[in-house]
C-alpha cells in the first residue's frame, strides 16, 4: 500500500471562504486516497495577511516524502500554481507527486506554471514600479490629489512616499515590545518546534540550527539561522523554562 505525505495551504484571512478551507482540502485529499494507500503525516502552511512570510512547510513535507518514498499528495495546484516559490520547490524536490484537483500534472506541467508565475511576477513588478514613478511626477507638479482630497506636496524638496512617521512608531514600541513580537512570531513559533525536540535528542544549538536552515527555516527577519539565535529560542521551550524556575 502507497504512503502518503499531505501538504495544505490556508489564508487566515480567506480560510472560511468556500472550497479555499482546511476542511475541504482534507476532503478532497481523503476522497483521492481511497483504496490507494494512507496518509503517514501532514503538513499545513498557514499564511497570513498580505504580506506572506516564507513557506517551510512545504520543504519539511518534501524531506518526509524523500525519506519516506512517499508520494507527496498536494490537495489545492491552482492557486499556489502562480507561486515562484512553490513551483520552485516542487519542480526540484526529486520526489513523486499529486494534485487532487489536477492529478494529471507532471514535472513539465509544474516547470511551464513556474515560467508562467515568474514572468507574471515580473510583469507586476513592473507595473507598480510604472504607477510609482507617474505618481512620484504628479507629486513634483503638484497636481497629485490624496484619497482624502488634500494634495500630496514634495517634503524639502523631496518626494516621499508612505508614512514619514512610519519609523517612529516602531521606535515607540520598545524593547518590550518588540520582544513580544518575537514570541508571537509566526516564524519563531514553527522553529521553537524543531528546536524543542532537537535539544530533547540532545543536537548542540550549532547542530540544530544548521538542520533549521537545511528545511527553510528563517528567522522572522527571514535570515538564516544562528546558534545564539537558537539558544534563544530554546529558552522558551517548557524543559529550559522549568529548568530556570528550579535554578533560580
Amino acid at each position: 500500500m502507497k504512503k502518503f505525505v499531505a501538504y495544505y495551504r490556508v489564508s487566515t484571512a480567506k480560510q472560511g471562504e468556500s472550497g479555499l478551507g482546511l476542511q475541504a482540502q482534507r476532503n478532497s485529499v481523503d476522497n483521492y486516497i481511497q483504496g490507494k494507500g494512507q496518509i503517514i503525516e501532514a503538513f499545513t502552511e498557514v499564511e497570513t495577511g498580505t504580506r506572506k512570510k516564507k513557506r517551510v512547510e512545504i520543504y519539511k513535507a518534501i524531506e518526509l516524502a524523500k525519506k519516506e518514498k512517499a508520494v507527496l499528495l498536494v490537495a489545492k495546484l491552482d492557486r499556489l500554481a502562480r507561486d515562484v516559490e512553490f513551483t520552485a520547490a516542487l519542480y526540484n524536490a526529486n520526489v513523486e507527486f499529486i494534485c487532487c484537483d489536477n492529478p494529471n500534472a507532471n514535472k513539465l506541467t509544474i516547470q511551464l506554471l513556474s515560467v508562467i508565475a515568474e514572468h507574471e511576477a515580473e510583469v507586476i513588478s513592473t507595473r507598480i514600479k510604472d504607477a510609482l514613478r507617474v505618481k512620484k511626477n504628479k507629486i513634483r507638479r503638484g497636481n497629485y490629489i490624496n484619497k482624502d482630497g488634500s494634495q500630496m506636496k514634495p517634503v524639502d524638496g523631496k518626494v516621499r512616499l508612505g508614512n514619514p512617521n512610519g519609523f517612529g512608531d516602531y521606535q515607540k514600541m520598545g524593547v518590550e515590545k518588540i520582544k513580544e513580537n518575537s514570541l508571537a512570531n509566526k516564524a519563531n513559533i514553527q522553529a521553537m518546534d524543531v528546536i524543542c525536540g532537537a535539544r530533547r535528542e540532545g543536537m548542540t544549538f550549532q547542530q540544530i540550527a544548521d538542520k533549521l536552515n537545511k528545511l527553510q527555516y528563517t528567522t522572522r527577519r527571514g535570515k538564516q539561522f544562528k546558534p545564539i539565535q537558537v539558544q534563544r529560542l530554546y529558552k522558551r521551550c517548557p524543559e529550559s523554562e522549568k529548568s530556570n524556575k528550579q535554578t533560580n
